[in-house]
């Protein structure tokens, strides 16, 4: 789909994407690295590096209107939500997960508005 027939929540989508992949990469090397590579908490990591990975690409399909992308993103945005619950047991406080989780909360939310809905097609 052309960018002048993507609606706002959309764009605003594939940015989260990138930002939420982002940090959830930073944030996950971060933790791989002061939690050494085979712990608990590096397992954690390293399944929220993949993730971050996932997000980043799945936000170049949402930019592109591939319904396949909204899909993976909604997928990906409630699976980073489960790893930062997961991380409070393993020591992450609650705004921490609050935190890591609100760009993915805030992305489901406008992954289903009227016009995305339109906009891929369901």
């Amino acid at each position: 789909m052309a960018a002048a027939n993507r609606p706002l929540g959309v764009t605003l989508v594939a940015i989260i994407a990138w930002v939420s992949g982002f940090l959830q990469i930073i944030g996950s090397i971060f933790v791989i690295f002061a939690t050494g590579f085979l712990t608990w908490p590096a397992i954690v990591g390293w399944l929220s590096l993949i993730i971050g990975i996932v997000t980043l690409l799945v936000g170049i399909g949402l930019w592109r209107g591939n319904p396949t992308a909204r899909t993976v993103a909604t997928i990906v945005f409630v699976l980073n939500i489960v790893i930062e619950v997961l991380g409070m047991f393993s020591g992450e406080s609650l705004w921490s997960a609050i935190g890591g989780s609100i760009l993915s909360i805030i992305g489901l939310i406008l992954l289903y508005t009227r016009a995305a809905r339109e906009y891929f097609g369901s």
